[in-house]
């Protein structure tokens, strides 16, 4: 299978990268859907995990998970149940189907599989990414800061956690976009070219 894995700084774009992506090749994209498909996995309702997506484990502070199926590594966090419950979700659908995952480290938790990969990382200048935020949600220039550098503080620490990867080295992705650069348009059509060169 040819899997897309997409990377994204907050407000950079990746969310809608990857849609415009899904539509152009008529492929499926995968993200919050995913904690769905980890909560169905495990037999947990998604309330239990939810709050655990995409964040790595505070040693000083996290809850432990004692409920859901056999599927569940029992008595650790809920971030570190949820990440095998997600893995576990990307590594079946994409023996099963071409398709584009966005963020979940996905490209690690792939690394290892027969799935021919193509890793994105989406990217823009700071201030590009507050006025985009600010666009977007409404919010004030003081929040929209707040938000950005919490996001990407909690992406980065999530990535390095389960991966022991840098999020923004460049060695580990094979196109790197910077959509101050290039419009949303212009950089789901560089992504779909190099898919379908794979």
């Amino acid at each position: 299978m040819r899997i897309i894995c997409i990377g994204r700084q907050f407000g950079s774009g990746g969310h809608e990268i990857a849609l415009r992506v899904g539509q152009q090749l008529g492929i499926p994209v995968y993200e919050k859907n995913i904690l769905h498909l980890a909560c169905k996995y495990g037999g947990l309702a998604v309330k239990t995990l939810e709050d655990a997506d995409e964040k790595a484990t505070n040693p000083y502070l996290y809850r432990v998970v004692c409920e859901g199926n056999h599927h569940v590594p029992r008595g650790l966090p809920t971030s570190e149940v949820l990440f095998a419950l997600q893995s576990h979700e990307i590594r079946r659908i994409a023996a099963q189907e071409d398709c584009i995952f966005v963020g979940r480290c996905a490209d690690f938790v792939l690394r290892d599989t027969d799935a021919r990969l193509l890793r994105v990382f989406a990217s823009a200048p700071f201030e590009t990414r507050i006025q985009r935020k600010m666009d977007q949600e409404q919010l004030s220039h003081s929040r929209a800061v707040r938000l950005v550098r919490r996001m990407d503080r909690q992406r980065s620490k999530y990535r390095e956690h389960y991966t022991g990867l840098s999020w923004n080295d460049p060695a580990g992705w094979d196109l790197m976009l910077d959509t101050s650069v290039l419009s949303i348009e212009q950089a789901a059509d560089e992504v779909a070219a190099r898919y379908l060169a794979l």
